[in-house]
């Protein structure tokens, strides 16, 4: 493979829309000339010829281009070097929790995490409410299936229920979005806890089946039939290309390179089990999905499920980052896909080391 095309320091065009006031058309200008860059290999193919057309749903050229799995272009290998004290703290503290109380922990933890996941998107439901919501999920709906042995799919085509009672004067749009989080959260909880220390996660099947749970009566899932493009169901790949306003050169794959990109995604996850430590994994795994940004809504909040996934898998507790907004944990995401994922790996460390030293604290003092 040639990597003449890759992007030199990693979207150095991230950096020029932070440090130059230019005008939209110049900004347009300098999106053609980067993707000109980025997919010169079309160059001299016919739009629409086998050979076009072979080498668009192939995914290769986004992929050679930004290297999403590239452990050591994206700094995750001096992460993990630079952390390593902090690393072996969190395994010192982790091997103590037994099974039976890792369950119960993990499981108690699930509102925090499922609200905060929400609210980076802009949901403005408290914790308390998502308390009140987990607790009677879990004593009613929850209650009545073993989410263990329940295929994705069959649970996010099951009817939920109307938690409107609970909270009356909730944006229903938001209470449904938080309600679907919740579930998804148990569901991946309880794969995880029956796949302790295996090193296949989710899959690609699953996640889609997640995706389309995710945004069951939210008014997220009007974006799957409006707009322009093929209509799709939830929890299909989006079927048009998409940018970001904030940042016109920040560069996504088009729609037709998504499946094949990300049916490799889930083979780098789990060819990269043991290469990196599963904190690290998960961080790398969490800003290379997002990048990619498959589903037309949704990405974050999947991304998360992905997370999680990959953390209680391996025996770590599900990360709630505390006190992180929408806007410090979005430039988290955009600094590790521009190479510098630092922060995002010291936040989720620290989160983690927090709340096994509170586990530590607590349990020495029932003992006293």
């Amino acid at each position: 493979m040639s990597f003449t095309r890759t992007a030199p320091r990693l979207a150095p065009c991230h950096h020029l829309t932070r440090s130059l006031h230019v005008g939209a058309s110049t900004l347009a200008a300098q999106r053609t000339l980067l993707l000109k860059r980025i997919y010169a290999p079309f160059e001299g193919l016919k739009k629409g010829s086998p050979e076009y057309e072979k080498l668009a749903i192939s995914g290769r050229v986004w992929e050679d281009y930004f290297q999403p799995g590239n452990s050591e272009r994206y700094r995750y290998d001096r992460m993990q070097k630079m952390f390593e004290p902090v690393l072996e703290e969190i395994e010192g503290l982790n091997s103590s929790i037994k099974l039976p109380e890792r369950r119960t922990i993990v499981e108690s933890l699930v509102a925090e995490y499922a609200q905060q996941s929400v609210k980076i998107e802009n949901n403005t439901l408290r914790l308390g409410d998502s308390i009140i919501l987990n607790d009677h999920l879990v004593s009613t709906f929850l209650k009545q299936r073993d989410l263990g042995s329940m295929p994705a799919l069959e649970l996010s085509n099951t009817g939920l229920p109307n938690l409107q009672f609970l909270l009356p004067e909730a944006n229903p749009s938001q209470l449904a979005e938080l309600r679907n989080h919740i579930i998804a959260c148990h569901w991946v909880a309880s794969k995880a806890m029956l796949s302790l220390n295996t090193p296949k996660g989710i899959d690609e099947n699953e996640v889609k089946s997640l995706s389309a749970l995710i945004v069951k009566d939210t008014d997220s899932e009007g974006i799957y039939s409006a707009g322009w493009g093929k209509r799709i169901k939830p929890g299909d790949y989006r079927q048009t290309p998409i940018s970001v306003k904030s940042n016109p050169l920040r560069i996504f794959p088009y729609h037709d390179e998504v499946p094949a990109l990300m049916n490799r995604f889930f083979e780098w996850k789990n060819s990269k089990e043991g290469a990196l430590h599963p904190l690290i994994l998960a961080c790398q795994a969490t800003a290379y999905f997002v990048y990619v940004h498959p589903f037309p809504d949704g990405n974050g909040r999947v991304s998360r499920l992905v997370f999680q996934d990959a953390l209680m898998r391996r025996g770590y507790l599900p990360v709630a980052l505390r006190g992180v907004g929408r806007d410090e944990y979005l430039r988290m995401i955009v600094e590790a896909q521009d190479g510098d994922p630092s922060r995002f790996v010291k936040e989720v460390l620290s989160s983690q080391l927090e709340a096994l030293r509170a586990l530590r604290s607590r349990g020495s003092g029932k003992g006293n």
